[in-house]
């Protein structure tokens, strides 16, 4: 002991200097680790958070796309593109002709509530995405959006 404590005497400063340093270093070792975990996003987390645990149960199956599919088919000049459950949101493409006017759309999207059942309406929002197969259309695109707080009441209707 009495070697260490000559050893700290004779090199005092060095000694000073190097615990300033460790010091020194620590603190930004500990900085640059929060401001990595600051700056990159934590993958293992669903980006959704808590909101997917409320349709645990509830799941929107192949059967329910086709009943969709039927559905918006029902109408001339509609066809069904895609169909993308992600979370509580479902996701529903309609591509239209020339001739479907906007008012079809929306009866069909009234009637396409319907295919879903009360559960499934407290639960997820749906979205429709209504385009158009001519580019130089002047009424399409258009998104209607129907939120699940209207508490599954199959009366509420898209909002355009």
């Amino acid at each position: 002991m009495e070697k260490f404590i000559s050893f700290l005497k004779r090199n005092k400063k060095k000694v000073i200097v190097g615990t300033i340093l460790l010091i020194v270093f620590v603190i930004f070792l500990f900085s640059g680790y929060k401001l990595y975990k600051y700056l990159t996003p934590d993958t293992k987390d669903s980006v959704y958070g808590d909101r997917c645990e409320l349709t645990d149960g509830i799941d929107i199956t192949s059967e329910r796309e086709n009943m969709i599919k039927d559905k918006v088919e029902s109408y001339s000049g509609m066809k069904l593109s895609d169909v993308d459950v992600k979370c509580n949101l479902i996701d529903i493409v309609v591509v239209v002709d020339d001739s479907t006017t906007l008012d079809t759309v929306k009866e069909m999207s009234a009637q396409l509530l319907t295919v879903f059942t009360e559960e499934e309406l407290k639960y997820y929002d749906i979205q429709l995405f209504v385009d158009s197969d001519n580019e130089k259309s002047e009424v399409y695109p258009v998104i209607g959006t129907r939120h699940k707080t209207n508490n599954g009441d199959p009366e509420s209707s898209f909002v355009w």
